[in-house]
């Protein structure tokens, strides 16, 4: 008993891991098609909901709250969700989520 419950619990962490890369990866495929403008503000941060089926493919996706960017700054977030026609798949099907949300975020340079 107790060598399936060490065993399930690094299952659920190896799980936890693949998720978190899952994330990251969609983070900066959008962050690659995004065209920052200059009135984004640093500490900018908005929240993205994404819905996709399986396979990556993106059906929609919003801005939701918190987000404390202008309405220029979140047009360009919407316009680089946009040019990402898909999300990553292969590798990441026991982690996919028809419905996901994680923050992007601009710190400054």
């Amino acid at each position: 008993r107790l060598r399936l419950a060490n065993e399930q619990a690094r299952e659920d962490a190896r799980q936890a891991t693949l998720r978190e890369e899952y994330i990251l990866t969609i983070q900066e495929l959008i962050r690659r098609n995004w065209t920052r403008p200059p009135t984004t503000p640093n500490g900018m941060m908005c929240t993205l909901r994404v819905f996709q089926i399986p396979g990556g493919e993106i059906i929609s996706a919003e801005l939701v709250s918190p987000c404390n960017a202008d309405q220029v700054t979140r047009g360009s977030i919407e316009r680089a969700i946009s040019r990402v026609s898909a999300l990553p798949y292969r590798g990441y099907e026991s982690v996919f989520e028809r419905e996901i949300e994680f923050a992007f975020r601009y710190e400054g340079q």
